[in-house]
This record gives C-alpha cells, structure tokens and sequence, in this order.
C-alpha cells in the first residue's frame, strides 16, 4: 500500500541520496574502497524513506536487498573461481544490496545496464586517452553504481515510472 508522499519527502530523500552517493563515489575513486559507513547510510536512508512512504512494503524491500546481495556476492564467487581474480568488491555488493532499499525491483536492471554502461564508456575513454593499456587498470565500480542509482531513482520518482512490485 503506498502512502501520498509530499514533494518535499522526496526533495529532501533525493538530496540525501545524492550527498551519500558522492561521498561513495569519491571514496572509491580515491582508494577503490567503498566504506561500510558509507553503505550504512546509503541503505538506511532508503529503508526510512521506504518507511515513510510505504505502508507495508518493508519487509519485501529487507528480502529484496538481501537476494540482491547473494546474486551479487555469487557473481563475485563464480567470476573468482573461475579466473582467480576478484573482479567485484565486497564493497560493491553491499552497495548493490544498499541500492535495493530505493528502488523498485524492477528497475534492478536498468540500475546494471547503466552502472555497467557507464562503467565501460569510461574505461574506452580511458583506452583512447592513454592507449591499450588502460583496459587492463582496475576501475572503482561503486561510482557507476552510484550513476545506475541515481538515474534509476530519478526515473522512478520523477519520470513516472513506477513499476514497482512493491507499491
């Protein structure tokens, strides 16, 4: 069941949203580690807007960050096991699982295609600017997660697009 949310809730989530996701996406750039601080907060303020705007949706929401975790800690695993290299920071999953608590399920996706979209532009960027070997430089993935976030929350809350499972 949603609840009437007033333009100033979501002005003041989206505004904390934003200062969260800077602040991961400067921190990972700088040392390529997303502090658990950081991801805290990023979940808990998506949980209390979701509290706040949701009447009963929490504890989907809880199961669906949680089964966004163990998808995104299994591709970790299995792309570990098979090149024996971590191509996913732990720090990643958890702000994947953190993401899950804004956004519908649905747009999970979307939140992927334009994290790994973004992601890869970047690293062709890189590759023209500085030559091949730039392909093979580690690149902080949190924020292109921050960016998937980001637009998918904007599409949700501002586009109109609400396909949530939840709402």
């Amino acid at each position: 069941m949603t609840i009437a949310v007033h333009p100033s809730l979501v002005l003041a989530a989206t505004i904390a949203l934003a200062a969260v996701l800077a602040a991961i996406s400067i921190a990972d750039f700088r040392r390529q580690i997303i502090p658990d601080g950081f991801n805290l907060a990023l979940a808990g303020i998506g949980l209390v807007y979701q509290m706040a705007t949701q009447a009963d949706g929490l504890p989907a929401r809880l199961l669906f960050a949680a089964a966004t975790f163990a998808a995104a800690w299994l591709i970790r695993r299995g792309h570990f096991l098979m090149t024996g290299r971590i191509g996913l920071g732990l720090g990643d999953v958890k702000m994947l699982a953190a993401a899950a608590c804004w956004i519908s399920p649905l747009l999970l996706p979307v939140l992927l295609f334009v994290a790994s979209a973004s992601a890869l532009l970047f690293v062709g960027g890189l590759v023209v600017a500085t030559g091949p070997a730039a392909a093979k430089a580690r690149v902080a993935f949190g924020p292109f997660i921050a960016i998937g976030l980001g637009c998918s929350w904007a599409l949700e809350q501002f586009a109109g697009l609400d396909m949530g499972l939840l709402g």
